[in-house]
């Protein structure tokens, strides 16, 4: 009784540090961290020799109990979630070795990397309802007070060494407070002063005895042992049977510094290099212009190209700093009069949310007539105008069609031809269908500037997976009607939300709009 009456002391003490708790990840333990400098990693071999271990083996160690709820996790990944656990094994390879690295160098325990994996997936573009975002899921308040940039040219959440930077911070902080990783892990998913106040309450630091009585919300109390099933199957895939995951290739990279900002594309092209593998290298820039931190440009490139980099990087300099969306991202919109926020979110097909974090836009911020945002571009590819070196989006949005899923996926039912749809690229194309960017262009003859259009069909390499089109082809297809939102529509379907979601690939659920088609997941997945 005294060890416990003494921890909440501890507590109440680490309590009056913390930020308000706000029921999410906006809190944060003690002030490390906040106002730091994010420390970057100039470049990243493979071959490069490990760090030290962390000395501390308290420290080191995160606890494996394996207990029914651990094992109800383990079934839904082998089963129902077995698709996207296949594709969280896949990218998992990618960023292993350099996040890794990452907790090692802070002194934190290497298995904090598969947090991540029940995350994000080890997706840079990852986005929660809740305007969470990348591969460590901050939201913005979290992110910044933990050194990350973030503006309307630059996102560092996104960015798989400075957003594990931060996450490791975070963690040290809620280490220190509960002495406990299960409970840190719990504080991650719901916020620390919550996890505290129960503990205080219940005089036990035991997450799973909190988990037994319900005194913390369902998916914090399932986040625990979602991430000891998911570490247990990422460490040994074979022994619960996955077998032959198509893993991809770890990052690896050297940098250069420059004066000036960059335009990638044209950097990219210079160096002879696909636009979307160079940008995967640096996907903090929200756009296609890399601008200056202080008073230098970093730029990761591929390993033992710096000189021919740098030739490419003052020849793609710009001077005349302009947002520029990549394809299917943003477009600049003026402010009307009357028009707020929460207007140009339902015009946009979007949420208020996504708006303001786009923008870098706090909760109090007034719109003023003529004043510029981004918002979601939802024109066909067609109508897009053609893009002009340093030049900005074009304002006026025109609404795009609704394209049949069927017909996405008509000719692919012997895995040969995808249809493009909007807001396709070759690479995120080659991502869907395990395969390479060069493969895709082999297999269509393109050319390294060929662009891609609506409705073009793009064969894909033979030996390329398309069970999961050939899938969608055989599934149920609503098709949205006025006055429909998602909720209503699972409902209809006896199917979740989540899986209705999870199968469209729908990250906002009021962007539907009428005449879109929604795929309905069969019988068996529900």
């Amino acid at each position: 009784m005294r060890r416990l009456l003494s921890l909440c002391v501890v507590l109440a003490v680490g309590a009056g540090c913390a930020h308000k708790d706000m029921g999410s990840k906006s809190s944060k333990a003690g002030e490390a961290g906040e106002g730091s400098e994010i420390k970057d990693i100039s470049s990243f071999r493979l071959s490069d020799p490990e760090g030290p271990k962390v000395v501390d083996q308290e420290l080191d160690v995160i606890p494996t109990e394996v207990n029914p709820l651990v094992e109800k996790w383990i079934t839904y990944f082998q089963g129902r979630g077995r698709e996207h656990m296949e594709r969280y094994l896949g990218r998992s390879s990618r960023y292993e070795k350099l996040m890794k690295k990452v907790l090692r160098d802070n002194g934190l325990p290497e298995d904090l990397f598969y947090i991540a994996l029940i995350e994000s997936g080890f997706s840079s573009q990852a986005t929660s309802h809740a305007a969470a975002v990348g591969y460590w899921q901050f939201i913005r308040g979290t992110g910044k007070r933990y050194g990350l940039e973030i503006n309307p040219f630059v996102d560092e959440r996104r960015d798989p060494v400075f957003a594990t930077q931060a996450a490791a911070e975070y963690f040290k902080g809620l280490y220190s407070v509960f002495g406990s990783w299960y409970l840190a892990m719990a504080s991650y998913n719901v916020g620390e002063n919550r996890v505290k106040r129960e503990v205080m309450n219940h005089y036990t630091r035991d997450f799973w005895e909190l988990a037994r009585k319900n005194r913390l919300p369902k998916e914090t109390i399932n986040y625990v042992p979602k991430f000891i099933a998911a570490k247990l199957i990422a460490k040994d895939p074979a022994k619960y049977g996955f077998e032959d995951i198509d893993y991809l290739p770890p990052i690896e990279f050297d940098h250069i510094t420059v004066k000036q900002p960059v335009n990638m594309r044209q950097m990219a092209d210079k160096l002879n290099l696909n636009y979307e593998d160079f940008k995967a290298l640096n996907p903090k820039f929200k756009g296609e212009v890399a601008i200056l931190k202080g008073s230098e440009l970093i730029l990761r490139i591929p390993p033992g190209t710096n000189e021919a980099a740098l030739i490419a990087a003052n020849e793609a300099a710009v001077t005349d700093v302009r947002f520029i969306a990549d394809s299917g991202d943003t477009q600049s919109y003026k402010i009307r009069k009357g028009e707020n926020l929460k207007t140009i979110a339902r015009k946009y097909r979007t949420s208020v949310a996504y708006l303001r974090d786009l923008n870098d836009l706090p909760r109090k911020t007034h719109l003023k007539v003529g004043m510029t945002i981004y918002v979601p571009d939802r024109r066909p590819l067609r109508d897009r105008s053609e893009r002009k070196d340093n030049s900005t989006m074009t304002a006026k949005a025109k609404p795009a069609p609704s394209k049949s899923v069927e017909t996405a996926v008509a000719d692919m039912a012997g895995g040969r031809f995808y249809v493009v749809q909007n807001g396709d690229s070759l690479f995120s194309i080659a991502q869907k269908y395990s395969t390479s960017v060069s493969e895709l262009q082999r297999a269509n003859n393109f050319k390294r500037k060929s662009k891609l259009k609506l409705g073009m069909k793009i064969k894909i390499p033979t030996g390329a997976d398309s069970s999961s089109a050939r899938e969608v082809a055989k599934n149920k297809v609503h098709v949205v009607k006025k006055g429909d939102n998602l909720s209503d529509i699972a409902a209809k379907y006896n199917v979740t939300l989540a899986q209705l979601k999870q199968k469209n690939k729908i990250r906002n659920p009021a962007s539907l709009i009428v005449g879109a088609r929604i795929v309905i997941p069969p019988a068996e997945e529900n």
